[in-house]
């Protein structure tokens, strides 16, 4: 019996048989709608106000690079999801992510445009989620979108963009490797992000105008962030307040207790009077009084992927011995009669009182069997290549790193780019393989690759055993730079 990948657009029906070529769609969803397997997409495909889309764990959307049979939507050149009513994606952690990736052998960053949700009257959601080589990763446009346990990696300009006064609700996500911003609040938007690592972009978080996004309070109250945001080794600034708001980033992780590093990490205030200040302490971990016991550093959070490089993750676990301490019980001792005087009156002579000797019986103490001590859960195994901020100090370290030679055409021309590199390095600390995410020019692709192909890292280590990683290189062409 053949097996078919059903699902329902709008008013018309496809029905994809494994093995066939794929059928590609585009246009509007105007019923609510189911998608199921592999879907490809040649074109904008809109859901309508009163519908809702729901995408099935495992699902994986290939979108068509550069094609758009529509020509609308933000972009004609490039297909894009627009969200008026609700969009339901909600994966499992393991083997049933949902992936919105380009169709392209050679996937790029800007393949596509992106998934905009614009629906303000529903909540559309995101969980177990990977979105990848998009113009804008996710764009909540004036809407409330929860996006947890997600990844959103290796997007052209901004992974996720909250847009006239959305309050997009970010928790526990990767959010790493793209071009220009993993987070970025513009026109009064409201994010919360909690417990994500937001590393290896241009800018970790961007802020813009009257967006007064919310990074972390300590303490928090309700509807408040706890923070826990692992905010660091982001090529420019792990967080840049281009708005004349005060931005709380408190409780979060910068892999350094350096007060002076942080802040050099951070574009606000002290750096132009025109923009407001990003409070990040305490941070996480930061000295309290005595009687406030250390935290322990949260789990990275686990979205593994299921494409040629995964990102799963390992949380350490400690285990706390509590002594129990037995003490003995006071000793009770009666109290000594002492004999009446004897009266003057013969007759009224008491009888002698014969002492007695009062035993008490204190049984022996009860000797407790020691009971075999409870098995420890295994740690899972580690998946390699690990992710950056997974390794041991959370950073990557050079033994050698090699400039790359401007590409001598380009230079006469005065013709600048950018070229970002995924690198898997082996446990020797040698490159083993890469791939290109981006290129603005051929030549400097190839003066990019010879480059790193001569990098040499320190060894990393993960709970102190070897382990591959993974790294985001950028290298940027300027003139006179």
């Amino acid at each position: 019996m053949k097996k078919f990948v059903f699902w329902a657009v709008g008013v018309l029906g496809v029905t994809l048989a494994l093995g066939q070529q794929p059928n590609y769609f585009s246009g509007k969803i105007t019923q609510n709608t189911r998608w199921s397997g592999d879907i490809y997409l040649n074109g904008d495909v809109i859901v309508a106000r009163s519908a809702t889309l729901t995408i099935d764990a495992g699902s994986r959307i290939f979108v068509m690079p550069h094609q758009d049979v529509t020509r609308g939507g933000t972009d004609p050149e490039l297909t894009e999801i627009i969200v008026l009513g609700r969009l339901k994606a909600e994966g499992s952690e393991r083997g049933g992510r949902i992936i919105f990736t380009s169709a392209a052998t050679s996937q790029r960053m800007r393949d596509w445009y992106g998934i905009v949700i614009k629906g303000r009257r529903q909540t559309s959601l995101f969980k177990n989620c990977v979105v990848e080589y998009a113009y804008k990763g996710i764009t909540a446009y004036g809407s409330s979108p929860i996006i947890e346990n997600s990844e959103i990696r290796f997007n052209f300009y901004i992974g996720i963009s909250a847009e006239v006064r959305a309050k997009p609700t970010i928790k526990n996500c990767l959010i790493l490797g793209n071009g220009v911003a993993g987070v970025s609040c513009e026109l009064g938007s409201l994010p919360l992000l909690e417990g994500n690592v937001i590393n290896q972009n241009a800018n970790g978080v961007i802020i813009f105008d009257r967006s007064m996004p919310d990074l972390g309070h300590a303490p928090p109250e309700t509807g408040q962030s706890r923070g826990e945001n692992r905010i660091y080794n982001n090529f420019e600034y792990d967080i840049y307040n281009h708005s004349a708001n005060d931005i709380y980033a408190q409780n979060n992780i910068w892999n350094t207790d350096d007060i002076a590093e942080i802040r050099q990490r951070i574009y606000d205030r002290e750096d132009n009077n025109a923009y407001g200040d990003v409070i990040f302490e305490p941070y996480f971990g930061q000295k309290r009084p005595r009687t406030q016991p250390r935290r322990e550093l949260p789990p990275i959070p686990t979205v593994a992927l299921e494409s040629s490089i995964d990102a799963t993750t390992t949380a350490n676990t400690n285990t706390e011995t509590n002594n129990e301490i037995q003490g003995n019980a006071e000793q009770n001792t009666l109290p000594q009669t002492e004999n009446t005087p004897p009266n003057q009156n013969p007759a009224l002579q008491p009888v002698p009182v014969k002492r007695e000797t009062v035993y008490v019986y204190q049984p022996p103490p009860e000797v407790k069997k020691e009971e075999p001590p409870e098995k420890q859960p295994e740690k899972p195994a580690i998946q390699e290549p690990v992710i950056e901020a997974l390794l041991d100090g959370g950073k990557r370290q050079y033994v050698r790193r090699v400039k790359p030679e401007y590409p001598t055409i380009y230079l006469n021309t005065g013709t600048e780019g950018t070229v970002i590199l995924e690198v898997i390095v082996d446990r020797t600390g040698k490159v083993e393989s890469y791939r290109v995410l981006r290129s603005d020019g051929d030549l400097f692709t190839t003066a990019a690759v010879e480059a790193v192909k001569k990098y040499r890292y320190k060894p990393g280590t993960m709970n102190g055993k070897p382990v591959k990683f993974r790294v985001i290189e950028r290298f940027r062409f300027k003139i006179g730079g």
